[in-house]
Order: structure tokens, then C-alpha cells, then sequence
């Protein structure tokens, strides 16, 4: 079975994992910024595996941020210069039929995920993605990608409160269990957790109307758990969902 390695890097983290086979051994984020710690961090996360650098097969990556690809693709290649890199949207097209009206809009890693959901899960399917931006992505009964929506993420909203008045203190994201506030702090907590529930079960009861009462709902990125607990219509946790989907395009190329 190929070994794999497979890299999402969005505008925060990168999340990479290896993968023998369709099986996960192992995983790890490293901030986008990072550049000099991708390739320890990627040898380490090879070493966790219980392989060796030069026993990868593969190493597939979408992106949605073009200089810390570029870069990535170096390193990479300084790392092991026999590992062939495969680019989501320039070598490989993710095989979901793209119904946004401009197509290069679409981040790769939602294209991604999206067919991921398709495969693993079934359609339709609404996928939300609790990454920098929170974004929900629409398939159809048909399986096409429809487009979706995208919102400001819950450290984003945090530290947008906290940067942009005058009072309002730096707050840690953690759980909150009244949707009466009694201070500043569970205020802010209980405004960004219960508010973004509300707004989950609010657009997944709009988008049942169109797609059918048996729509998956499927909740991934790294504050999935937590958000789950304020929005009943998440279903199902897939905090893997990406570096599934990639895993899932790599070995349908081959």
C-alpha cells in the first residue's frame, strides 16, 4: 500500500498527515507562517508514523494560500527529492461537478472536503468547516458542489471584539453553559458559542427545505467538537475530513 503524505495548508495552519494505505497514522498542524519548521515537523510526523522520509510514495497538498505553497514545495523537495508532490487544482482536478458561477473561486480545500463528504458520507450533505473562517459548503442530491457560505471564524470574532473596543478584554475560547451571561468574559464566550450555534441549526433548517429532510450534516476543523454541543443539527464530527478527501483523490488517480 502507498504511503502518503497529505498537506492542507490554509491561512492559519497547515494540517498534515500520513497515510498508509487509506489508514491514518499520523497527523499534526504547523502555523502557515512557520516556513523554517515545515520540514522538521514533517520528519517528525513521518517518524510517528513508524516510517522513514525516503519510504514516502507521495506527497499531495491543496491550498489555499500561494506563497506558503511555493515554498512548501521547496522544502518538500529539499526534504526528499524522490517523493513525487501533486497539487490540488494544477496536477489533479477534485472530481465533484463545480457549480459556483466563478469555479477558480473555490477553495481548493473545500472542493476537497466536499467530495470527501460524498464519498464517505453520502449526499446531500452540508459540510461546516470550523477553521479561520467558518464556511458551509452545499451538495446536492445529485452530488454536485452548489457553492455555500462563508462567515468569520470564533477566534477571528474573538479577537476582532478584543482589537477593535475599548473595554472588552483578550478571551480565551472555552465552553460556556448559560446563554445569560453573568460577566464580561462568558458574555463574549456565550455570544460567539450559543450565536454560532444558532446560526448552524438556523441555516441547516433553510437548507433541508431545499435539499431534503435526509441532508447529512457533517462538522469538521478544529473547534467541531466543541461547537457540536451548541448546534443540534450537526450529525456527524470529522475533524479528518480534508486530509481524508485528499487521501481519497490520490489513490483514485492512481
Amino acid at each position: 500500500m502507498m504511503n502518503l503524505l497529505a498537506i492542507d495548508i490554509g491561512n492559519t495552519n497547515i494540517t498534515a498527515g500520513v497515510f498508509n494505505g487509506a489508514r491514518l497514522l499520523s497527523k499534526a498542524k504547523v502555523p502557515t507562517s512557520s516556513y523554517s519548521s515545515y520540514i522538521r515537523r514533517f520528519k517528525a510526523l513521518i517518524k510517528e508514523a513508524g516510517l522513514e522520509v525516503g519510504k514516502m510514495d507521495e506527497a499531495i497538498v491543496s491550498s489555499v494560500v500561494p506563497l506558503a505553497l511555493a515554498r512548501l514545495v521547496v522544502e518538500l523537495r529539499r526534504m526528499s527529492g524522490t517523493v513525487n508532490v501533486t497539487i490540488i487544482g494544477r496536477d489533479l482536478k477534485v472530481p465533484i461537478k463545480n457549480m459556483y458561477r466563478v469555479k477558480s473561486e473555490v477553495g481548493q480545500d473545500r472542493l476537497v472536503s466536499a467530495y470527501a463528504a460524498k464519498v464517505m458520507y453520502g449526499a446531500p450533505a452540508v459540510i461546516i468547516d470550523f477553521g479561520t473562517a467558518v464556511t458551509f459548503d452545499i451538495i446536492s442530491k445529485r452530488g454536485d458542489y452548489l457553492g455555500g457560505l462563508i462567515t468569520p471564524g470564533i477566534e477571528l470574532s474573538l479577537s476582532s471584539l478584543y482589537r477593535n473596543t475599548a473595554l472588552l478584554p483578550k478571551v480565551e475560547l472555552a465552553c460556556t453553559s448559560s446563554i445569560i451571561g453573568k460577566d464580561t468574559v462568558n458574555s463574549m464566550r456565550g455570544g460567539i458559542l450559543f450565536g454560532l450555534g444558532a446560526m448552524c441549526d438556523g441555516l441547516v433548517t433553510q437548507y433541508k427545505k431545499i435539499l431534503g429532510s435526509s441532508t447529512k450534516v457533517i462538522a469538521t476543523g478544529g473547534n467541531a467538537k466543541l461547537i457540536k454541543k451548541y448546534a443540534g443539527s450537526i450529525r456527524y464530527i470529522d475533524e479528518d475530513l480534508t486530509l481524508k478527501g485528499l487521501q481519497l483523490i490520490s489513490a483514485l488517480s492512481k
